[in-house]
C-alpha cells in the first residue's frame, strides 16, 4: 500500500528487488499519489518485477485488500511504503519455516530505524498466545506472513485506519494457527509525522476494536506481572541481538546502517 512516500519507497522497494529469493511477486497499490513517487515506481518497473497502480482508493486497507486479491504467491504479505525487509536473505528464510512447519502466519522480530533508515534498536517479539491479543500486541505487522489461503479468506477491514493489524490478528487467531520465529525480518520506520504516533486515536480504536471480541481480559495485577516477565524477556533477547549485530553486520536489504552499540542499547 502506497500513498505519498517518495521520501521512503525507494528504500522499501529496494528491499524487496535485493532478496536473494528469486520467486518474488512484488505489487505496489498506490492511492493517487502526487509527490513523486509514481515516477518512482516507472524507474523500478523497469528494472526489475515490479506490478504497480496508482487510483483513488478507500485507504489503506482497501489498498492492502485489492494487493491479497491479486496476489497469487503460495506465501503472501504486505509490507507499508515506509517499512522495509532487513536483510537480504528474509525471504529465504521465510519460505524454509513455511517448509518445516504447519502454522498458516509466520512472525518474526523487527528493527527500529529513522527517517534516514539508521536502525536504532531492535525490537524482539514475544511467542503468540492469543489469550494476550485484549490486552497487548504480539505481533510485528512487516516481520509477518501468511499463506495464501489466509488473506483469500480473510480481508482487512476498511473502516479501520489506526488498529487495523491488530483487528486482523483478533480476527485470524480465531480460525488460525501462528507461529513466532527469533529471527530480524523487518525494519519498522519510525518518525514523528506517521500515523501510528497518534496515540490518543490509536487507543479510542484499539478500545473500540476490543469490545467486539471475547473482552474477558485478566485481572490488572496479573496483567501487570504478564507484562513485567514478557518484556523482561523481551529486552534480554534484544540486548543479545544487538551484541550479535554489531559483531556480524548484516547484508541489508535496503539502505541501511546500525546506530552506534551504546545508543542502540540505551533505546531498547
Amino acid at each position: 500500500p502506497s500513498y505519498n512516500q517518495s521520501e521512503y519507497i525507494e528504500d522499501t522497494l529496494r528491499s524487496v528487488q535485493n532478496q536473494t529469493y528469486e520467486n518474488i511477486e512484488h505489487l505496489v497499490i498506490d492511492g493517487g499519489s502526487d509527490d513523486g513517487t509514481l515516477d518512482i515506481l516507472r524507474k523500478y518497473e523497469n528494472e526489475y518485477n515490479l506490478q504497480w497502480v496508482s487510483e483513488s482508493d478507500e485507504g489503506q486497507c482497501d489498498a492492502i485488500n485489492k494487493g491479497f486479491t491479486q496476489a497469487n504467491g503460495d506465501i503472501v504479505a504486505w509490507l507499508n511504503s515506509d517499512d522495509v525487509y532487513f536483510d537480504t536473505e528474509v525471504f529465504e528464510l521465510v519460505v524454509n519455516y513455511f517448509n518445516t512447519f504447519d502454522e498458516d502466519i509466520i512472525y518474526g522480530d523487527e528493527v527500529l530505524i529513522n527517517k534516514t533508515s539508521t536502525v536504532t534498536s531492535v525490537d524482539a517479539r514475544p511467542k503468540f498466545d492469543a489469550s494476550k491479543l485484549s490486552y497487548r500486541i504480539l505481533l510485528a505487522q512487516a516481520a509477518s506472513f501468511f499463506r495464501r489461503e489466509v488473506v483469500k479468506q480473510e480481508k482487512l477491514r476498511v473502516d479501520l485506519h489506526y488498529c487495523l493489524d491488530h483487528e486482523y490478528w483478533l480476527r485470524l487467531s480465531q480460525k488460525f494457527s501462528f507461529r513466532h520465529v527469533s529471527d530480524i525480518l523487518a525494519g519498522f520506520r519510525v518518525y514523528d509525522e506517521q500515523k501510528s504516533q497518534t496515540y490518543d486515536q490509536i487507543y479510542k480504536e484499539f478500545d473500540s476494536v476490543i469490545q467486539e471480541y471475547d473482552s474477558s481480559t485478566p485481572g490488572l495485577f496479573y496483567s501487570l506481572f504478564d507484562n513485567s516477565r514478557i518484556e523482561l524477556s523481551r529486552w534480554g533477547q534484544a540486548v543479545i541481538d544487538t551484541y550479535r549485530l554489531h559483531q556480524n553486520p548484516p547484508k541489508f536489504a535496503f539502505d541501511g546502517s546500525l546506530a552506534p552499540l551504546p545508543r542502540m542499547l540505551t533505546n531498547i
